[in-house]
């Protein structure tokens, strides 16, 4: 039998076995998305080289504006064409797909036409609900044997450019993004073929006319791509990593075609490249979530595909990584559980931490070298919970209190429930409290107007504003913010501590919250985006308040019929006219004047007597 004073170490042992085990035999499947957050802070953390062989022309705004009737058209896109066209570029490519208006002698289509048989052309096309014929030209392809061709590739249909452009252009290439399980573009599928015709990815494309490469090979089992001499890393499902760029050197490869037509981009800028065209404006280009930015250009995207192919630097996720991870995360978790045995709390935390910086560090000098992705996240977590099962077992009493504050503090909870759990560790769950709150409910007039019409940007500046003053508004009044809802506020009075007159102090809080956003839609930021005014909904009544949920994040929150109610009060200021509504109940308990409004019927609840402020 193992001794008393080894059972912690073995502990931390066994514990790091099965981790690494577990990681081996598991692979990508677990923590997968949490090893891609990772990728994605890796990617941007160490600097990518950037080629000087791709540009990005974009029809912004800016060209927009400048162009007749401040109206882009293909007669616009033509003269665009023509003056790239002057500068001898390598290639254009275009993130456009010209599918509608297929009248070959409208003028508009024959200017295009002629625009682009002047020069080699990339069309884009995207994946179509039905088929209607291949895209053509077909760019050249060679296979060699043995080779698995992905079944991710094979696409049904397309929706591809007027039939006249495509005989115009030199290729046809797939200009389609398929984000991850959380829609952020990560990785492109190297090809898409349609019926018996294999079409390169749009930035694939770019990348082998930027460098001048002859026709591709494929081959492989699992499938790879050669430009030449340059073998292209796929992952196993053959899709082709890269790194998203940030706002500062898209800045830097982006010209405007504003300024293209006017004449103003020196011909050496275009010269010899290939050159990308897009638009950042939603109402012609894909706006896409990739790792760098919420809302990136589908045409910079490409050229970041093209730009990884260039510089050759390919983010790969390669699995005979697997056992170099598995071995490595097994000695460091017994590095950890040593140290948690040996050292005191403080020197073996500080051990933990410089072996899981240790991980993290090497992680990152290893993609920084080869490019290659390693799973930090799953090994960090080997050699913490090595250290965790053999602390815990050490210092058991010292450990519970410190498992039970790390508990409490990872979950969203009031402040005064929190300070409860700080004064008292072992205090049990809060669940099945029943009191009289005050529920105060708010939104925000036309917001889904409002976010489709600003940017995100714009949009997340405002509120991060506007939630900041009302919240503090609640707080000051003394009442506890529930949780904030997509544009709305859920509050409550007399929750969790008992709070006196809190049916007043809900009210005072609803007509300064009334007085304040008003005075805040005249400020020039909210009054320059047509800021709508803000609706609330107040009543009181018994509830149930505790934590709801288990096993994750547990949310602290009120259930009843009068928090119900609030919330149907504030969305019933739409057809009464009135901007604060209070309930029936909240009416007989206040001291403050109301006006009354009449008998409504509210859904769910029937016909009731409400009232407002003046």
């Amino acid at each position: 039998m193992i001794a008393k004073r080894y059972r912690p170490l073995a502990a931390g042992l066994v514990a790091s076995l099965a981790g690494a085990l577990a990681l081996f035999s598991l692979g990508e499947t677990a923590l997968e998305r949490q090893r891609e957050f990772y990728f994605d802070a890796l990617t941007q953390a160490v600097p990518a080289v950037q080629s000087d062989r791709i540009v990005v022309v974009d029809i912004d705004r800016k060209a927009f504006q400048s162009a007749p009737e401040r109206d882009w058209t293909r007669t616009q896109t033509a003269v665009l064409i023509e003056h790239l066209a002057a500068a001898k570029p390598a290639a254009i490519a275009f993130d456009f797909v010209f599918s509608t208006n297929c009248a070959a002698d409208d003028p508009a289509n024959a200017a295009l036409a002629s625009a682009i048989g002047k020069t080699t052309t990339i069309l884009g096309f995207l994946i179509g609900e039905t088929f209607d014929g291949a895209p053509h030209p077909v760019p050249a392809l060679a296979l060699q044997q043995p080779v698995d061709v992905p079944e991710l590739w094979f696409i049904d249909g397309t929706e591809s450019s007027c039939s006249f452009l495509q005989d115009k252009a030199k290729a046809a290439a797939a200009a389609f993004l398929v984000g991850d399980e959380d829609a952020v573009v990560r990785r492109v599928q190297a090809y898409a073929i349609v019926g018996n015709a294999a079409y390169p990815a749009l930035g694939v494309e770019a990348a082998r006319l930027a460098a001048g490469a002859r026709t591709p090979v494929l081959g492989g089992r699992p499938a790879w791509l050669r430009h030449d001499s340059r073998i292209l890393r796929l992952d196993e499902d053959g899709s082709l990593r890269f790194v998203a760029s940030s706002a500062g050197t898209i800045g830097a490869r982006t010209l405007s075609a504003a300024d293209v037509i006017a004449g103003t981009v020196p011909a050496d800028r275009i010269a010899g490249k290939v050159v990308l065209i897009g638009s950042s404006l939603p109402n012609l280009g894909g706006l896409r979530t990739s790792a760098s930015m919420p809302l990136e250009p589908s045409v910079q995207i490409h050229a970041d595909v093209a730009n990884a192919i260039l510089t050759d630097h390919i983010p790969t996720r390669d699995l005979g990584l697997l056992p170099v991870e598995a071995g490595f995360a097994f000695l460091a978790g017994a590095a950890a559980a040593l140290a948690a045995a040996r050292l005191r709390p403080l020197f073996a935390a500080l051990a933990g931490i410089g072996l899981v910086g240790l991980v993290f560090g090497a992680s990152v000098l290893l993609y920084a070298r080869t490019a290659l992705l390693s799973d930090a996240v799953g090994v960090s977590l080997i050699v913490a919970t090595a250290a965790l099962v053999t602390g815990l077992l050490q210092f058991a009493h010292v450990r519970r209190a410190e498992a039970t504050a790390r508990q409490r503090f990872a979950q969203y909870l009031p402040q005064s429930v929190v300070a409860r759990y700080i004064d008292n560790p072992d205090l049990g769950r809060v669940a099945g409290e029943e009191r009289q709150v005050t529920a105060l409910f708010t939104d925000i007039e036309g917001f889904s107007t409002l976010a489709q019409k600003i940017g995100p940007h714009d949009l997340v500046k405002l509120l991060d504003i506007y939630f900041s003053e009302v919240n503090a508004l609640v707080a000051r009044h003394g009442g506890m913010v529930d949780k904030v809802v997509g544009d709305a506020v859920h509050a409550l009075f007399n929750a969790p501590d008992d709070l006196e007159r809190h049916v007043d102090k809900a009210l005072a809080c609803a007509d300064e919250i009334r007085a304040l956003t008003e005075e805040m839609r005249r400020r020039p930021a909210f009054l320059e985006k047509a800021f709508g005014r803000t609706r609330i909904g107040v009543e009181t009544g018994m509830a149930v308040l505790g934590e709801v949920g288990t096993g994750g994040k547990l949310d602290y929150t009120a259930h009843g019929d009068a928090v119900n109610l609030a919330a149907r009060l504030q969305d019933a200021n739409k057809f009464l006219g009135t901007q604060i509504c209070v309930g029936p109940h909240a009416a007989g308990e206040t001291s403050r004047p109301l006006r009354a409004i009449g008998n409504h019927e509210i859904r769910g609840f029937g016909t009731m007597e409400l009232f407002t402020l003046d």
